[in-house]
């Protein structure tokens, strides 16, 4: 005889269906980690690895400082991008359970009608628990790790938190786009969590070297962002070429013509596709490449 499987049916009291008791979970937060993209693109984990190629990082003392490039990597990449996500709204999430979604929750300053949920385009349906299931869990245990790693971590945190509440205002709010913030987030601020944890070179000219570049990795991102975006975005270009420009001044300085012929190669293919009208999607993985270069060129010209 074959046995037919059936769904199990959700038990009943007085002729009300209660709620089926399920062992899907054994965590007071629960977290779901997955690969969305390709990942050899510029993310705030290459960002992190990056900043330590450029302040020369002492290889041989990985054995003792690796739990706190750990540390670095996760609180910059999976918990920073947790709470960046949530600037693009519930449509960027995994779905949440319909029995897990809460009644409206009524706040003060944010009933319907009102000029903060008119600046938020507040939806007390959707935006609340998105607020509170998920953005508050996100928030905290990102505190809690930058906290075991030092206080500049804890208020960068607060920074993206920041970052990414004025990106939702920006998106939703304004029909904007938020290809800055966005750069600063994946770029700017894990590169600038390594140099506080690990100082540069004593030496002021050549400690300021990395924060120089940082900020010339930030302006490519976001040209790279605009022109994903839209391939013959004048500011875009404008953004492109002068972190170009600006990263290959650096290798003039110190007197690396050979890295800097390196990265001319690589940024060639950019430019030609840019005056094809190509889309420049495929390109990504050069524009990883040339962060990593120029980190290491600095690094080992330092």
């Amino acid at each position: 005889m074959t046995k037919h499987l059936r769904e199990p049916i959700a038990p009943t009291l007085n002729g009300v269906r209660q709620p089926e008791v399920t062992f899907s979970s054994s965590a007071t937060l629960n977290a779901q980690f997955w690969i969305e993209q390709f990942p050899w693109r510029p993310t705030a984990a290459w960002a992190v690895l990056a900043a330590l190629l450029v302040i020369g990082f002492d290889w041989s003392l990985l054995r003792w400082q690796w739990r706190t490039i750990i540390l670095l990597l996760v609180l910059a990449d999976p918990l920073w991008g947790s709470i960046w996500r949530l600037a693009a709204g519930r449509d960027e999430l995994l779905p949440l359970h319909t029995k897990g979604t809460p009644n409206p929750v009524w706040l003060p300053y944010l009933k319907p009608g009102s000029p903060a949920a008119r600046l938020f385009d507040w939806n007390c349906v959707r935006a609340v628990p998105l607020l509170f299931r998920v953005g508050m869990p996100s928030l905290l245990l990102a505190l809690v790790i930058a906290a075991a790693i030092n206080w500049m971590a804890v208020w960068m945190t607060l920074g993206i938190f920041l970052a990414s509440v004025l990106a939702w205002v920006v998106r939703r709010t304004f029909q904007g786009s938020a290809h800055l913030l966005h750069s600063l987030v994946t770029v700017t601020l894990p590169a600038l969590l390594v140099l506080a944890v690990f100082p540069s070179s004593e030496d002021q000219a050549r400690s300021t070297l990395p924060v120089l570049l940082i900020g010339l990795w930030t302006l490519h991102n976001w040209g790279e962002g605009r022109n994903l975006r839209s391939s013959a975005d004048p500011w875009g270009l404008l953004l492109l070429g002068a972190a170009e420009l600006g990263i290959l001044s650096v290798l003039l300085f110190l007197q690396a013509p050979l890295w800097l012929a390196f990265l001319v190669l690589l940024w060639l293919p950019t430019w030609l596709a840019i005056y094809q009208g190509h889309s420049l999607r495929r390109f990504n993985f050069i524009w990883l490449a040339t962060l990593l270069l120029s980190a290491w060129a600095v690094g080992q010209s330092g």
